[in-house]
């Protein structure tokens, strides 16, 4: 992507997270991605394109903000909702954009196929890092119910703060994992 349409799309990320996905008009979007109308519909030639584009950078950047962390033992694995609770406090608490735009457009079939390659790249990580640590009898499983705890968090950061969702999913997830023989 080139640095124009990634400024747009992290601009427009930002657009929607705070506006959501029915208020903010054309002209709101342009003037937020700071760049003229012809520039904005040169990179995103609609409006759901802009939702797409919006949500891939979002990916990307979540993606990034959970990498890394210790290498080893069960906090490799607990690391990604210490980087949620960082996310939902210092970045975005207005639960996850991909279930707010696929709400806001139920129908689309681009924006639901962003969604759920997010979502499935979410339970990668969580397949892949538990599977570093520890040769779990069902990696799938354990992966979706550690997906299905990160979505409690995000969502529940919004009613009880960051903090307490944080330490809700820490003690879910973690009694998930002993529970599974993984230290």
């Amino acid at each position: 992507m080139d640095d124009t349409k990634t400024r747009i799309a992290r601009n427009l990320d930002t657009q929607f997270a705070s506006m959501g996905f029915a208020a903010p008009g054309v002209d709101s979007l342009r003037d937020g991605a700071d760049v003229s109308l012809r520039t904005l519909y040169k990179y995103y030639p609609s409006r759901d394109a802009m939702v797409v584009g919006a949500l891939e950078h979002r990916n990307t950047a979540y993606l990034d903000w959970i990498s890394g962390g210790p290498e080893t033992g069960i906090e490799h694995v607990l690391h990604i909702f210490n980087q949620l609770g960082a996310w939902l406090e210092n970045v975005a608490n207005t639960g996850c954009l991909f279930i707010n735009a696929l709400a806001a457009y139920p129908n689309d079939p681009e924006i639901r196929a962003v969604a759920e390659r997010h979502k499935d790249a979410v339970r990668q990580v969580f397949a892949d890092r538990v599977e570093k640590i520890s040769p779990a009898s069902d990696i799938t499983m354990l992966a979706e119910a550690l997906l299905s705890i990160h979505e409690g968090q995000t969502n529940m950061a919004m009613i009880r703060g960051a903090e307490a969702a944080q330490i809700t999913a820490l003690h879910l997830a973690q009694t998930l994992l002993q529970n599974e023989g993984i230290q």
